[in-house]
């Protein structure tokens, strides 16, 4: 069985095409945003109807799912579903720390994001990776992917980060710049995807 890798990014560096092409290299399994779908699937309960949920009294954790999959998906699921847990965020995070156990005992997997080098973070049969690059080119390559101006993405950039911070604050009373919680900080404007697949696999 192979390691588990977590990879957390700033936004603007192509963490996620780069988590895709590391699984794809290595034969694992790919997760990001769909961890957080999963949980609220299983997180269901004869306690709560969805109804609570159309009169504005949304849950934290269905605040932050908003924030990572859309409402589209909020609506998938709650459609799915006649009855929905009342789920506070000390719920969440149990029930988001079992699931990122449960993906780093099968092993083989690449998981961005979720705030995976917390949760994992004293686990030997883990690597954690943080992608980094200069502000210039992250708006680059976010103006880029998205089809928008330098300054639409420096402004998307900024409010991303300033989610991420107080995601990480709130849910791991920690912050996802701290460098002692990676094995290895890439900037990724000085090596290439392929480059960055190879130095990552190394640490495995």
């Amino acid at each position: 069985m192979g390691k588990a890798i977590t990879i957390s990014r700033e936004h603007g560096c192509g963490g996620i095409e780069l988590g895709k092409a590391l699984a794809e290299s290595l034969g694992y399994e790919y997760i990001d945003k769909s961890i957080v779908v999963d949980l609220a699937k299983k997180m269901k309960t004869s306690q709560g109807m969805v109804s609570s949920l159309e009169d504005g009294d949304y849950l934290s954790l269905f605040k932050f799912i908003n924030k990572f999959v859309g409402e589209s998906t909020i609506q998938t699921i709650v459609s799915q579903s006649k009855d929905l847990a009342y789920v506070n965020s000390e719920k969440y995070r149990a029930g988001l720390h079992g699931l990122m156990n449960d993906l780093a005992d099968r092993g083989n997997v690449v998981i961005v994001g979720r705030g995976g080098q917390f949760i994992l973070r004293n686990r030997a049969d883990v690597v954690h990776v943080r992608v980094v690059a200069p502000l210039e080119y992250k708006k680059k390559f976010l103006a880029s992917k998205a089809s928008i101006s330098l300054q639409e993405a420096e402004t998307i950039i900024k409010a991303k980060e300033e989610e991420r911070r107080k995601y990480h604050e709130k849910m791991f009373n920690g912050s996802n710049t701290d460098p002692t919680l990676y094995h290895i900080i890439i900037n990724i404007a000085l090596v290439t995807r392929p480059i960055a697949v190879e130095i990552i696999q190394k640490l495995l």
